[in-house]
């Protein structure tokens, strides 16, 4: 009986574990973008939503491929679950972390500059 109780313990994986693993799958692709001198333009990955859980944080990435500095801001959420947008700097490459928490969405991000790049 303890081969069958081990050999099941993964299906029975915890809700932050499954919404965990989906965040990942989604933000693991790159996606291609661009960036427009003196306006903030909106990127966003609507092939794949995510679902949250309680203290959960969403992670972003960029890099220039062609083109200076981006400024980017990050989707997350606030404590009410309500859409806050979290400022990541401005940089050619760059990560951040931003709570997510309890909600389902879709990453998106505000970006400023001149620029081809690739962000997940």
């Amino acid at each position: 009986m303890a081969a069958i109780s081990a050999a099941a313990a993964p299906a029975n994986a915890t809700q932050a574990d499954a919404s965990s693993e989906r965040a990942t799958r989604c933000s693991s692709s790159w996606k291609n973008a661009g960036a427009v001198p003196g306006r903030w333009s909106k990127v966003k990955n609507s092939d794949c939503s995510i679902i949250g859980h309680d203290g959960f944080k969403i992670g972003y990435q960029w890099a220039v491929e062609r083109g200076g500095r981006i400024c980017v801001k990050v989707k997350g959420f606030d404590a009410q679950h309500k859409a806050k947008w979290y400022d990541a700097g401005c940089a050619k490459n760059g990560s951040v972390k931003v709570p997510w928490g309890n909600v389902a969405g879709i990453k998106e991000m505000k970006v400023k500059g001149t620029a081809l790049f690739k962000w997940r």
